[in-house]
């Protein structure tokens, strides 16, 4: 193996599989690929290797080949190299022989020095955690429309909040326009789903009234032939229907939470609130004083690093989206964009990413942060209750640059604690 300095920060790994494993992996590619060759004389996939190798080239399985023993042969050589390699490397084939085996070239870059002057005591403006009892009361109000039952009215005109159904036709110029008819339709009045005065001119109409409605359409109209144009819609009102809330009282609380009083409800909601808010103020610190760690730090940053980054987490996005039965060719039709404009959207994210997480590293490099045996295993435990998976099987199936990952994690969250504990308020 032989290591070369290309430039800072990148590195040429030179390395070799011997013939003996290289014929491993092409006796791996040849049982991977002989079903797709068609040999006269011998029946689909029952060819020995030298004919297909006579008719096709001594070559011919050697891509396979190459898959098959580089994993295992560049791991050893990065690890053999004692260089911190940040990002995926580039791997070409230098030669390629079945007598002498095959060289690898790699090109890899490593983790580039962080340059930190001061990093304690940075600056934040604090966020109130303050919970008032408007914020309360809406919430509540939340609970009692979630709780509520929908009545028919017959005593009653339409009012403001009521969901009416209605048939109605739209006219312009005289004319029927398409799609400006629809029987037996649901409206919340005042949801502002139709256009201009629509619903306000419904409010006061009984079940049974008609009503010619004169609106305009607005000049950014998606459908050109309606842009601007007045409008005037025969309505016929059908039903009118309104949400009849519970009372806040003790029993209310009763129904629907674990508490015998509405004092007691409202003790609760305000607690989960407090939490939300004291959570939220410390995100906010910890982002104020990251941006101050990512702008005071030098790091001269290679370009494949912030690449690897946009990769991760455009493969999160789309594992988030399969998740939810979606995919990422229905996601580009319906937003209009593409793999590029995404890239793009996401590139400034992944550079701050990498800044601070190459910034905490070297913090906790300073200060002598290590990750306990017993930190990594409570870190394993997490993973395992969030997956449902049990422990013994996820150390088999995480790999060794998993394991080691999570050990930097911990590591990286202590310098931030580092961090934000010692952030001065403004």
């Amino acid at each position: 193996m032989q290591v070369d300095n290309i430039e800072k920060n990148q590195y040429k790994i030179t390395f070799e599989v011997d013939a003996q494993e290289f014929a491993k992996g092409i006796n791996h590619s040849y049982n991977k690929n002989k079903g797709h060759f068609n040999i006269p004389g011998f029946r689909k996939g029952k060819a020995p290797r030298q004919i297909i190798e006579m008719n096709h080239g001594a070559e011919v399985f050697f891509q396979d080949a190459f898959d098959f023993v580089l994993p295992e042969a560049y791991g050893k050589a990065a690890d053999e190299s004692g260089l911190e390699i940040v990002a995926r490397p580039e791997i070409d084939v230098l030669e390629a022989s079945t007598d002498k085996g095959v060289v690898f070239v790699a090109n890899v870059y490593t983790r580039p020095e962080v340059g930190l002057s001061s990093y304690k005591g940075l600056s934040y403006e604090p966020v109130s955690a303050f919970v008032n009892d408007d914020e309360i009361n809406a919430e509540l109000e939340k609970l009692q429309d979630k709780n509520s039952r929908i009545i028919t009215i017959t005593d009653r005109p339409i009012q403001n909040d009521d969901t009416v159904i209605l048939d109605f036709e739209g006219f312009v110029d005289g004319v029927p326009f398409e799609g400006g008819k629809a029987e037996d339709f649901e409206l919340v009045i005042g949801s502002k789903m139709f256009i201009d005065t629509f619903e306000e001119q419904l409010v006061g109409l009984a079940v049974g009234d008609s009503k010619q409605v004169n609106v305009t359409f607005p000049e950014e109209y998606h459908a050109e032939a309606l842009k601007a144009k007045p409008a005037m819609f025969e309505v016929t009102i059908k039903e009118i229907k309104s949400k009849e809330m519970p009372a806040l009282d003790n029993d209310f609380a009763a129904d629907v939470s674990e508490f015998e009083t509405i004092e007691e409800l409202k003790d609760s909601i305000r607690a989960k609130l407090l939490e939300a808010k004291e959570l939220q103020a410390k995100n906010v610190k910890e982002q104020a004083v990251v941006d101050q760690l990512i702008n005071a730090a030098q790091i001269d940053l290679p370009d494949v690093m912030i690449d690897e980054r946009v990769d991760q987490m455009i493969r999160d996005m789309a594992n988030d989206m399969q998740a939810r039965g979606l995919d990422m060719e229905t996601y580009f039709r319906y937003t209009g964009t593409n793999i590029e404009a995404l890239r793009d959207n996401y590139r400034n994210h992944a550079e701050k990413h990498v800044r601070a997480r190459l910034a905490l590293t070297e913090i906790a490099k300073l200060e002598g942060f290590e990750a306990s045996e017993e930190e990594i295993d409570a870190e394993f435990d997490k993973i395992s209750a969030a997956y449902n998976i049990p422990k013994e099987k996820l150390m088999t199936i995480m790999s060794d640059k998993e394991k080691k990952d999570i050990a930097k994690d911990i590591v990286v969250r202590k310098a931030l604690e580092l961090l934000v504990d010692s952030a001065v308020a403004q």
